[in-house]
């Protein structure tokens, strides 16, 4: 796993937002999301890489895209 990656994962869990998952649920979410990341927003990617740094702007993008996620994982239900 990449450092990016390794930030997203620490940060979706430490901020709560796997919460609303069943314990079953959480490493499936975690690994369409690091997929989900890296098709949709790759900015996040770009910043956090180039910095070297989790810039405010980088968790913008993350915010945004663990919300959106979260929204399609739970439409999908657990199939």
């Amino acid at each position: 796993m990449t450092v990016e990656e390794q930030v997203a994962t620490i940060y979706t869990g430490v901020n709560g937002y796997l919460d609303v998952l069943e314990t079953s649920q959480v490493k499936k979410f975690l690994v369409q999301l690091r997929e989900y990341l890296m098709t949709n927003k790759p900015q996040f990617t770009k910043i956090v890489r180039s910095t070297k740094f989790f810039i405010e702007q980088a968790e913008n993008i993350l915010k945004e895209a663990i919300k959106e996620h979260t929204k399609l994982f739970l439409l999908q239900g657990d199939k």
